[in-house]
């Protein structure tokens, strides 16, 4: 399950929707605080979305996602990851399922600060 998390974190540094795609099963829901706003998102916008701008590896930053805390029973997981995206810093609660493939992420649950910003 860690392997999908540190794919996560790869794809998403890359702007890979393709590497995203991947980890996420399509149903999956991701919904945060984002620059002030509740925010819902779909896969499908989300993917628009990376694909829209530079990704960060292309600007030069560094992969700096780490896990933070994992907790497993069975077939269900929640995996807690810190990362910086553009110029925020994120707090995620991943929410992953094993399927016959693997592990997905069916959910993301994130809360996001500016950069220099305190995390409450």
């Amino acid at each position: 399950m860690a392997q999908v998390v540190e794919r996560y974190f790869q794809a998403i540094h890359h702007g890979d929707t393709a590497g995203l795609d991947a980890v996420f099963h399509p149903s999956a829901t991701l919904i945060g605080w984002d620059e002030g706003e509740l925010r819902h998102v779909t896969l499908e916008r989300w993917f628009r979305f990376v694909e829209s701008i530079p990704s960060p590896a292309s600007q030069g930053a560094e992969c700096d996602g780490k896990i933070l805390a994992i907790d497993v029973t069975g077939t269900a997981a929640m995996v807690k990851v810190s990362e910086t995206y553009r110029t925020f810093h994120y707090v995620d609660y991943l929410s992953l399922v094993k399927v016959d493939d693997g592990w997905r992420i069916v959910g993301k649950c994130y809360h996001q600060t500016a950069l220099g910003g305190s995390i409450a």
